[in-house]
């Protein structure tokens, strides 16, 4: 059917929706404080943030409403990128994007924000669910592969509905919603909820969605078999819309579908072990690798529950199956292996990295566990050296230049400018050494669309402020209203707090130091303070005041195993600032300016939103 839809189909024509007219609407701006400050060259997430901007919104088609190309390619000369089926993945992007302008401001391509509301109105149905369209879209199935995909769809369906890209889709309106302050957007997402609740089959205290995709034209079934393994990881997503829609809008069908659907997850799905190992991806009795990703997705969709919820239980098995993520990975850098139990070397996927700091995170700033410096440790390696910075592109692209050329079709794939449009983009198959070691195509867009969700979780927990206490719990560069924190780490053992707004200050010191040996000041004067595990309690701080805590910092050598393979890791801090052996194709932590002991500065313009979006 796809085929026929779009037999005299050419490029730039109509994407065939399925709802012609919408609703008129306004982008609110994004405003705030923009000023110029001399800060330390260390590492800073609104400036990942911008970056991330062109790696949201530059990948994408023009003369198909902004469609991302999911699949980005340097192993093609020249390099390349394309459409397909994973082009659905483009909902986590409609999510993120808000998300990164918050952080930093950026006005960037601003175009694709309109664009893509549009889009996400003209796809929903009379039942309220989203679908995805096939005409005008020759690739709308391209590269479908599992059952859990479009395997159940109709051939003559001419749209097609996703239960698990509708959460994130979910999330996405949820964001817009909060933002506008209208009713459009909470209105339209009761009723994603309501058609979703009508797609689920019930079983006693849990609900479950058949395999596959759905077709407009296609009859809801109330009997199919109960999905399994991995095909069960799907409804993560859509337990984490349900959950951020309930959270926002206090809709009660939203928090009772979610809690249904993640009984299932947990309890029918035969994906998790009761005490939140992760089990194979299909039983079988020679059955071992077990997907990390389409296992710790849906861990942040649970976590997202249990914290709206406060269900103290999911909450508790949660904390679990992190702790058994984290002890099957390497956790001095956020190394964790594409498949558990693999016989062959695994790569990894920035999508793990960074939905491990999402849990990791999550379960810190709700008190479920400390996990502070985990989030520290893995942000600061894996996951920023995993964001393609321009440096990464240019090596990257000379490394394709090098290839023999390859052909290309027109109708689904483009080379211009490719490498520059993916800068801010996310690493698919990383080494613990290499940004791309010549396992896939180098770019798969779900880590983008993760990766920088997780960079605002990250971003938006550095500091805490509730009733005129504010709490540092990361040491990273971040301005905020209330104070902005500029982080020494690791040139030097110190990070500044300037205080704006009369505060009572904590700061958290991390794990490698000993409480003893950190040194408090405020204006230069030593401040007694009061110490609660790891944070010191400076206090009252006035705006205007500078508080500085320094330490000892040096660099310590660690020799480990990271997925059968042995390095040696030189670290100052949680920073790793070389690693041996180095990489080959395009080399991760190149970082000898981190070796120096006295901090190197630079001219930054920051941003502070006038926006406070708990996310």
């Amino acid at each position: 059917m796809t085929g026929e839809l779009n037999a005299q189909w050419k490029r730039g024509d109509p994407i065939e929706y399925i709802r012609d007219q919408i609703p008129e609407f306004e982008v609110p701006g994004y405003h705030g404080e923009r000023y110029e400050a001399w800060v330390p060259d260390t590492l800073d997430l609104q400036e990942r943030a911008t970056l991330a901007i062109n790696g949201l919104t530059g990948p994408t088609d023009p003369l198909a409403d902004y469609e991302i190309y999911w699949r980005a390619s340097f192993a093609h000369n020249p390099p390349m990128m394309q459409h397909g089926y994973s082009d659905t993945c483009q909902a986590k992007f409609m999510e993120a994007l808000p998300l990164m302008r918050i952080v930093s401001g950026s006005d960037l391509n601003e175009e694709v924000d309109r664009r893509w509301m549009e889009v996400a109105l003209h796809m929903i149905g009379p039942d309220g669910l989203p679908y995805w369209p096939k005409g005008g879209r020759p690739w709308a199935l391209f590269g479908s592969g599992g059952p859990w995909e479009a395997g159940g769809l109709n051939a003559d369906a001419r749209q097609f509905s996703l239960p698990w890209a509708t959460g994130r889709l979910m999330g996405a309106m949820t964001l817009y919603g909060l933002r506008d302050g209208g009713p459009l957007w909470f209105d339209t997402v009761r009723e994603v909820v309501d058609g979703l609740a009508e797609l689920s089959i019930e079983r006693e205290d849990y609900a479950y969605f058949r395999e596959g995709a759905f077709g407009d034209n296609q009859p809801r079934c109330r009997e199919a078999p109960v999905p399994t393994g991995l095909a069960s990881s799907q409804v993560g997503w859509t337990i984490q819309g349900l959950a951020q829609v309930y959270r926002a809008t206090a809709y009660e069908p939203a928090r009772e579908l979610s809690g249904k659907l993640v009984r299932y997850l947990r309890d029918h799905g035969r994906f998790y072990g009761a005490d939140g190992r992760f089990l194979p991806n299909q039983a079988g009795q020679h059955a071992t690798r077990a997907h990390f990703q389409h296992h710790v997705l849906p861990m942040v969709g649970m976590t997202d529950f249990a914290l709206a919820t406060d269900d103290q239980e999911v909450a508790e098995f949660i904390r679990k199956a992190y702790e058994y993520g984290r002890a099957n990975g390497e956790p001095l850098t956020g190394y964790f292996a594409e498949n558990l139990g693999s016989e062959e070397l695994e790569h990894s996927e920035i999508c793990e990295v960074a939905n491990m700091i999402g849990v990791g995170v999550k379960l810190a700033a709700a008190g479920v566990g400390d996990y502070w410096d985990d989030v520290d440790r893995w942000t600061r390696n894996m996951f920023t050296e995993g964001q393609l910075t321009p440096s990464k592109a240019d090596w990257l692209s000379r490394l394709s230049a090098s290839q023999p050329l390859s052909m290309l079709d027109l109708a689904y794939q483009t080379t211009e400018r490719m490498a520059e449009r993916n800068v801010g983009s996310f690493a698919g198959w990383p080494k613990a050494n290499d940004w791309y070691a010549g396992v896939g195509p180098g770019i798969m867009h779900c880590c983008t669309g993760n990766g920088t969700r997780a960079l605002y979780y990250v971003w938006e927990h550095i500091v805490k402020y509730d009733g005129g206490k504010l709490q540092v719990n990361l040491l990273l560069n971040r301005a905020s209203r209330w104070a902005d924190v500029d982080s020494h780490i690791p040139y030097e053992g110190k990070v500044d707090v300037r205080v704006k707004e009369p505060v009572e200050l904590s700061i958290r010191i991390p794990e490698w130091v000993k409480p003893a040996e950190a040194r408090v000041q405020v204006d230069g004067a030593d401040r007694e303070v009061r110490r609660d595990g790891r944070y010191v309690d400076l206090g009252e701080v006035k705006p205007g005041q500078v508080a500085t805590v320094t330490f000892p910092i040096a660099e310590r050598t660690d020799t480990v195993w990271i997925e059968k393979e042995k390095y040696t890791l030189v670290r100052k801090g949680n920073d790793v600032v070389a690693i041996d052996p180095p990489g080959r194709s395009c080399p991760l932590y190149q970082r000898d300016h981190f070796r120096r002991e006295s901090t190197r500065w630079r001219k930054i313009q920051r941003f502070v939103s006038d926006e406070r979006i708990c996310w």
